[in-house]
């Protein structure tokens, strides 16, 4: 062992030395002057000093404890004027007691007992104060009985109760402070107030003879139930103190028992010690209900807030954007967190300021203050939790002054008393930050805090997941802008309406596309297409056959082959899974049209001297990508002047709770009421607009070509203007 190591066992040798002695010493005198009688003191104090400061240390110290029983009990012994046998007797009485009580309580309770527990306390009770004090008792009693000439039960039923008594009064509320202290601190007044009374009253009751449990249990009632066991016991302390010293005055309630003085003074401990068990047992009784109950609500409490995760989880899930996310949080989380406030901030590009994403609960004025961004280098809740990447917990008022005195003046005008903020954090990268205030003093324990936590990795989750459809969002608008013009190209020979209504009318993007291509020799090639999906991939994957089919239309490919050709290409480079496409090619020359369907809706054709629409279903074939070596067929159809060829997707006639062919009888209704001279691009998006309104939950393009006109303008696509 170093010589650092021995001087520090040296040095708490002395301190625990001092420790037990000097309150051995002090409670020895205060029993000898105060409560002693003929055969010692009658409440002895320093009994549960020295079994307490062994359940408190290792055995290894023990003898450092025994060394200051007897050096204390033989100072005061021989100064009080008994022999050296006899204070010897009483070291060895003492010493004894407190090693025998403690050991059984140690070995019974596996380790220091927890009082609160009410087998620990059975233990404590029966090793500490029964069998110790008993085996103490014989050897004091014995010593007694030989130097003082008393008789030996009667010194023997002294001695017991007065240890008993001592080592309830004191070692019990040693080994509860570090367990119950917190709740004397927080009740000062009250406990000062509970111990003063039963001071008070325990000598009105000796001195007035009246029953004491008149007075004196209602106190012991309210301590147990307001201040807990360390309450109960400690009033108990003052109940004994100031009995015993009553009692040494010539004052007791049980002078009418025919017993010596002895026997009422060890009556009187029985009767103490008993009340203060019975407090500590109603205080144990009624923490454990008190216990139970709070157990239930934090059951509840968690079963509320794992349910809020949830629902919050499902709301975030759907979450595409920020300002989405932030109507979730605040719609989700401020009343389920239970708080006054809330605010979720993000950090800006540059990196230099928080951006207030949302914010409510705020008094307006408070609001106000915080403008729509705060910079990251001011001192804030928010700011620190970012720059720090740790949370920032205040529990008081004050200790936001503290922290934050420039911004003091809004929390306490707002009436906040706790704050909350904690970042938000994906992939080691700070994204922002979420506050929580409440205007209610708050626990902030581990749960609170854990759930907090959870709904900010949420959040940052669904922030990350928002960035990510962002760019994918800007990315699939530029490419559609790219391969879907505003409105179509003048043709020569055609006027050419479109209406294209994507199902998601925020952000405008869908699968479907229309052609219209003026090819060589005065042909003119058309087509629309669905991709299966929305967003970025189905955007490419429109991209790539909307190109792909004008690069085969422009060989000369026929419809037929044209789709042949795209179903390889689509089975080999597609993200989706297939597509649905309809191509035509007008040839004014033999004033024909040619067409075909890849699992396409069929076309419609309105005759301008009837105003009849026929249904085209010569072509047959299935969608593109799935069969690797697919075959189409081909139709062909004689056009007039003025007649109307309408294509369209399966956005405009399939309609949930609707069948497919009552859509297209309605679709060939409303063509066949068009006049031969509207314009088409307005009668394209009333017929969608008709048929298909919003909401929807799929894209429809519908494109319609007259025959026969010339240098017609052309009109932007609804859905598609820029």
């Amino acid at each position: 062992m170093s010589p650092s190591n021995v001087r520090d066992r040296i040095g708490f040798a002395a301190g625990l030395f001092g420790w037990v002695a000097l309150p051995y010493l002090a409670g020895s005198v205060l029993s000898w002057q105060t409560f002693g009688g003929g055969i010692g003191p009658a409440f002895f104090p320093p009994a549960g000093v020295t079994v307490a400061a062994m359940l408190l240390t290792r055995r290894t110290m023990w003898p450092v404890i025994v060394a200051a029983i007897v050096v204390a009990e033989l100072a005061v012994d021989l100064r009080y004027g008994a022999g050296w046998p006899a204070a010897a007797g009483f070291a060895v009485a003492n010493s004894v007691e407190a090693l025998v009580g403690a050991s059984l309580v140690l070995a019974w309770c596996k380790g220091p007992p927890d009082l609160r527990k009410r087998e620990d306390l059975a233990r404590f009770v029966a090793g500490a104060m029964l069998l110790g004090p008993l085996l103490g008792g014989v050897i004091g009693a014995t010593t007694t009985a030989l130097h003082d000439q008393v008789a030996w039960p009667m010194a023997m039923v002294h001695w017991w109760a007065g240890d008993a008594v001592g080592v309830l009064m004191i070692g019990a509320p040693i080994l509860l402070w570090p367990l119950q202290s917190h709740i004397l601190r927080a009740r000062m007044l009250e406990t000062m107030t509970v111990l003063t009374g039963m001071a008070v009253l325990t000598v009105v009751s000796f001195r007035l003879e009246l029953p004491p449990a008149l007075f004196l249990l209602p106190v012991m009632a309210w301590a147990a139930l307001r201040l807990d066991m360390l309450g109960a016991v400690l009033c108990g302390g003052a109940l004994a103190f100031t009995a015993n010293g009553m009692a040494n005055a010539g004052y007791t309630t049980f002078e009418n028992l025919d017993l010596r003085r002895p026997g009422q003074l060890a009556i009187a401990q029985a009767f103490i010690a008993v009340v203060v068990l019975v407090a500590m047992l109603t205080a144990q009784e009624a923490g454990g209900r008190v216990t139970a109950v709070r157990q239930r609500q934090a059951e509840r409490r968690e079963r509320e807030r794992l349910e809020t995760l949830a629902n919050l989880g499902q709301m975030l899930s759907g979450a595409l954007t920020q300002n989405q996310i932030g109507d979730a949080v605040l719609g989700q989380v401020i009343n389920e967190a239970g708080a006054q406030a809330l605010a979720v901030a993000l950090l800006n590009d540059d990196g230099t300021a928080l951006d207030w994403l949302a914010m409510g609960g705020y008094p307006e004025f408070a609001a106000y203050q915080f403008h729509d961004s705060v910079a990251l280098d001011e001192p804030t809740a928010a700011t620190d939790a970012v720059r720090t990447g740790e949370p920032v917990i205040i529990r008081t008022v004050a200790e936001y002054r503290r922290r934050y005195p420039e911004n003091a003046k809004w929390m306490v005008a707002s009436g906040g008393a706790a704050v909350v903020s904690w970042p938000l954090t994906a992939g080691g990268k700070a994204l922002g930050a979420l506050v929580l205030a409440w205007a209610d003093t708050q626990p902030l324990d581990t749960a609170q805090l854990a759930y907090t936590s959870a709904v900010s990795t949420m959040i940052a989750q669904a922030l990350v997941r928002a960035r990510i459809y962002a760019d994918e969002h800007a990315r699939a608008a530029v490419l559609q802008a790219a391969v879907l013009p505003t409105s179509p190209a003048p043709i020569d020979g055609v006027d050419v309406g479109v209406s294209y209504e994507p199902a998601d009318l925020v952000q405008g993007l869908g699968g479907d596309w229309y052609d219209a291509l003026e090819l060589p020799e005065g042909r003119t090639y058309l087509a629309v297409g669905d991709v299966v999906g929305h967003g970025l991939p189905a955007v490419e994957d429109m991209a790539q056959l909307r190109t792909a089919g004008r690069a085969l239309a422009l060989h000369g490919l026929p419809p037929a082959q044209l789709l042949m050709a795209l179903n390889v290409f689509t089975r080999r480079a597609s993200n989706g899974k297939f597509a649905t496409m309809g191509v035509a090619v007008l040839d004014p020359a033999s004033a024909t049209l040619c067409y075909a369907s890849a699992g396409h809706p069929p076309p419609l054709l309105r005759r301008a001297s009837t105003g009849t629409v026929i249904r085209l279903v010569g072509a047959h074939g299935p969608v593109l990508g799935p069969i690797e070596r697919a075959s189409y067929s081909e139709g062909t159809v004689e056009v007039g002047e003025g007649d109307i060829f309408v294509m369209y997707t399966d956005g405009l006639i399939e309609r949930r709770g609707q069948d497919i062919e009552s859509g297209m009888q309605r679709v060939e209704q409303l063509v066949g009421d068009w006049s031969g001279g509207e314009a088409l691009p307005s009668a394209c998006r009333q017929l969608t607009q008709t048929v298909a309104p919003p909401p929807r939950n799929d894209d429809v393009c519908v494109l319609a070509v007259r025959f026969g006109a010339t240098d017609a303008p052309s009109s932007p696509v609804p859905g598609l203007t820029r």
